[in-house]
C-alpha cells in the first residue's frame, strides 16, 4: 500500500494495559503521529495518557477469538491506519493468523509467520540455535509421558521445565499455569511435567547459573540495524522471570554476534529481544529465548535513547534506518508495584527455593537509593505525561494497603483459630452438629480426602458429610497422586467427583471445616452470612505441634501428598472418636 510520507499517519496499538505499550504511545505521538490504543480492560494504563487520541476495548482473544477478530477488523475497516502494532503474544499470535486480511488495509508490525513460529515454539528456537552454534542449555523436547520416560535417567538436577509455548489452549483446568518451573528430583519432575503436558509440549533444560540479560534489537531482513542491552537487577518470580528493575549496560560483542546469527537465519524483519543468561565469572552464556515482539523493559531502552518504536515506524513505513549510535549505559528503570512486591518477598524470605540468590542488605539499600539517581526512571512516570504515573502510584498504594490488610487479617484469623484449637471450641460445637462440610480450593485433594477418610472410619456415621471447593469447574476426578496415597490406607477415592461450593451447601451445613486461613477469608468475603459456621480442620489435630493449616499438595512431591493425607487423617480420627 502506498503512503504519503508528509501525511500525519494514524497508528493502532494493542495491549494497552502494558507499560511497554505506553512507551510506544509516547514515542510515536511525540513524533507527530496519531495513536489509537486498544485493550481488553477499560481502565488500561494507556487510556490515561494525554498522547492516546482514541481508546477502545476488545474481547480477550484467549476466550473469545471470534469477537476479538470482529472488533479489530471493524477498527481497521473504519480507520485509515498506516500501521498496526500488537505488543504481546496475546495479540501477536491471533493477528498473525489473519495477516493477509489485515495486510490488504494496512501494515502489520509482525515478521513473517515462519519466523514468528520459530521463535514462539521454544523447541524450534533451541534446535535452530544448536544448529547455528549459539550456546543453549542441554535440552530435551518432551511431547508426551513416553518421551519423558526415555530421557529421565540422563537428567541432572535441578532441571528447568519450560512450556514449549508461552500461551497454550487450556481446556478444563483454569488453575493450570504454563510458567517456567523447576524440579529438584525425579518424583517432583514427573509430577510437574505431567501437569504441563496436559496443555503444552515441554522443554527440559539443565540449569544454567547466570544473570538475565537481553539484546534488544531492530532488524531489516535479517540484518540488525540497531541494538541495545539491558541487565536484570530484580526479577519476579525470584527464581527468574520478568524484570521489575533493570539497567542499561554496554553491549556484549559476543552476545550481539550470537543475536545477529539467529536474526540472520530467521531473516527477521522488525523488533525482537534475544534473551541470554550470562555468567560473569566464567564469561559463558546460554540462550534462554527470543521474544519476537516488543519486550516488557522497553521503557528503559527509550529512556536511554534507543527509540525502538520510532525506529520500527521508520523501517516499516519509510524504509529508513536509524543513525548508528550506542545508547547510554547506566540508565535504570523500575516497575513500581512489581518491584515493591519484590522487596516484600526478599525482606520476609518465605520462599525456600534453593535457586534463589538472596541479595545482601547493602545491595538492597543501594537498589533503593538508586531511585534518586538522575538516570533512574519509573516505567509509568514521565514529566511530559504525568497522569499515567499518578494512576500507577495510586494503584500501587491501593495494592499495598490491600496487601497489608490481608496480611494482618490473615495473622489475626490464624491466631483466633489457634485459640479455638487450644480451647477445643470446635469439639464442643461438633456435639450439636448434624451436617459437616469439608472445604478447600479444588475439591480434588484435601476436602475430598477428608470426606472419604471420615466415611471409611465411620461405617454408620452420625454426621452427614459433604465436601466442596471454590474451583468453578465441577465433576473433576480426584488427583491421581492423592488416590494412590489414599489407597495405601485402604481409602478408596476412585469415584470422587468435585463439587463447586454453593449457597445450598452452606445453608444446610452446621459446621464448615476449611483447610487454610485463605479459605476462611474467601468464605467471609463471598458468603459473609455463613462465616460463623467456619473453622479450620487442623483445629481437631490432637498433636499440639502440628500445623494449624493443611497445605495444598497439588503439583508437589508424593512425600507432600503423603504428609497432607496423614495430617487430614489425624484430624478426622479425632472427629471420629466423638462418634463413639
Amino acid at each position: 500500500m502506498s503512503l504519503n510520507p508528509k501525511e500525519i499517519h494514524h497508528i493502532l496499538l494493542l495491549d494497552g494495559d502494558q507499560f511497554s505499550t505506553l512507551a510506544i504511545v509516547r514515542s510515536l505521538s511525540r513524533k507527530g503521529l496519531k495513536v489509537t490504543v486498544g485493550a481488553e480492560k477499560n481502565n488500561a494504563i494507556c487510556r490515561y495518557s494525554k498522547y492516546t487520541q482514541n481508546f477502545f476495548t476488545y474481547p480477550n482473544p484467549l476466550t473469545n477469538i471470534d469477537k476479538f477478530y470482529k472488533t479489530i477488523n471493524k477498527q481497521i475497516n473504519e480507520n485509515n491506519y498506516a500501521l498496526v502494532i500488537p505488543v504481546t503474544e496475546l495479540t501477536t499470535l491471533p493477528l498473525s493468523k489473519i495477516r493477509e486480511q489485515i495486510s490488504q488495509k494496512t501494515v502489520l508490525a509482525l515478521p513473517d509467520n515462519h519466523a514468528l513460529e520459530q521463535v514462539t515454539d521454544k523447541a524450534q528456537t533451541f534446535a535452530l540455535a544448536e544448529k547455528l552454534g549459539v550456546p543453549v542449555p542441554k535440552s530435551h523436547h518432551i511431547t508426551n509421558p513416553i518421551s519423558l520416560d526415555n530421557c529421565i535417567a540422563t537428567l541432572t538436577y535441578p532441571i528447568v521445565l519450560k512450556p514449549a509455548r508461552s500461551i497454550a489452549n487450556a481446556e478444563n483446568d483454569v488453575r493450570a499455569k504454563l510458567n517456567v518451573d523447576y524440579a529438584f528430583n525425579q518424583e517432583e519432575l514427573e509430577k510437574k511435567a505431567s501437569g504441563i503436558l496436559k496443555n503444552s509440549e515441554l522443554i527440559l533444560q539443565e540449569y544454567f547459573e547466570g544473570t538475565g540479560v537481553g539484546i534488544e534489537l531492530i532488524a531489516d531482513q535479517g540484518q540488525i540495524i540497531h541494538a541495545f542491552q539491558h541487565q536484570r537487577q530484580h526479577e519476579l518470580p525470584l527464581t527468574g522471570g520478568g524484570s521489575c528493575l533493570r539497567k542499561s549496560v554496554a553491549i556484549n560483542p559476543q552476545l550481539l554476534e550470537y543475536s545477529q546469527t539467529l536474526i540472520k537465519a530467521l531473516n527477521w524483519h522488525g523488533v525482537a529481544m534475544v534473551e541470554f543468561k550470562y555468567n560473569d565469572t566464567t564469561k559463558q552464556s546460554c540462550l534462554m529465548e527470543i521474544n519476537g515482539r516488543f519486550w516488557g523493559s522497553l521503557p528503559l531502552a527509550v529512556a536511554a535513547g534507543s527509540d525502538f518504536p520510532w525506529y520500527l515506524y521508520q523501517l516499516l513505513i519509510n524504509q529508513q534506518h536509524p543513525e548508528q549510535f550506542n545508547s547510554t549505559p547506566g540508565h535504570i528503570s523500575r516497575k513500581m508495584q512489581a518491584d515493591l512486591y519484590w522487596y516484600i518477598q526478599v525482606i520476609f524470605r518465605r520462599n525456600n527455593n534453593p535457586l534463589i540468590k538472596w541479595p545482601k542488605n547493602s545491595q538492597l539499600i543501594m537498589d533503593i537509593l538508586s531511585t534518586f539517581h538522575y538516570k533512574h526512571h519509573f516505567d509509568a512516570f514521565n514529566y511530559l505525561d504525568l497522569k499515567p504515573g499518578f494512576i500507577e502510584l495510586g494503584r500501587t498504594f491501593s495494592w499495598f494497603a490491600t496487601f497489608t490488610y490481608d496480611f494482618i487479617n490473615k495473622k489475626l484469623t490464624h491466631r483466633k483459630h489457634l485459640k479455638i484449637k487450644q480451647a477445643q471450641t470446635l469439639q464442643q460445637s461438633l456435639t450439636k452438629a448434624n451436617t459437616v462440610l469439608f472445604l478447600c480450593y479444588g475439591n480434588i485433594n484435601r476436602s475430598a480426602a477428608a470426606e472419604c477418610i471420615y466415611l471409611q472410619q465411620n461405617k454408620t456415621p452420625r454426621l452427614s458429610i459433604k465436601s466442596a471447593g471454590f474451583h468453578p469447574i465441577q465433576d473433576r476426578p480426584a488427583d491421581p497422586n492423592m488416590i494412590a496415597i489414599a489407597q495405601e490406607s485402604d481409602c478408596n477415592m476412585q469415584n470422587c467427583s468435585s463439587l463447586t461450593l454453593d449457597t445450598q451447601m452452606l445453608e444446610t451445613a452446621d459446621i464448615i471445616l476449611a483447610m487454610e486461613v485463605d479459605h476462611l477469608l474467601r468464605l467471609k468475603d463471598e458468603h459473609p452470612k455463613y462465616q460463623h459456621k467456619a473453622y479450620l480442620l487442623g483445629s481437631l489435630n490432637p498433636d499440639v505441634q502440628a500445623p494449624l493449616e493443611i497445605s495444598d499438595p497439588y503439583g508437589e512431591s508424593l512425600a507432600k501428598y503423603r504428609a497432607c493425607f496423614k495430617q487430614i487423617e489425624s484430624c478426622i480420627s479425632s472427629l471420629s472418636k466423638r462418634e463413639d
